[in-house]
């Protein structure tokens, strides 16, 4: 049943902050959904393993902050990919 959780809340938090970056930056739209997934379902394996009994706030917890890090990591991604894009070929400062 966490699972199934995890991929909802993964997918929600992954298509809201895909969204809210695809229309400052380019970016694929399946790439926010699937790192938001990804994210929560760490979190739900973390937790499995680390003995956590059965699905309480904690577990949601880490899955909703799992979630927000791998849309964070898309984030820097577009970030990175535009800032090396953005500069013109031959702008290096010579000294």
């Amino acid at each position: 049943m966490n699972f199934v959780l995890a991929l909802v809340i993964g997918a929600v938090i992954g298509a809201g902050g895909g969204y809210l970056l695809r229309q400052k930056q380019a970016n694929a739209i399946w790439l926010g959904p699937v790192l938001g997934v990804v994210g929560a379902v760490l979190a739900s394996v973390l937790a499995a393993m680390f003995g956590d009994p059965g699905y309480g706030w904690q577990e949601a917890g880490a899955q909703i902050v799992f979630a927000l890090a791998g849309v964070g990591v898309l984030y820097g991604l577009t970030m990175r990919g535009s800032a090396a894009s953005s500069s013109p070929a031959g702008s290096e400062p010579t000294s």
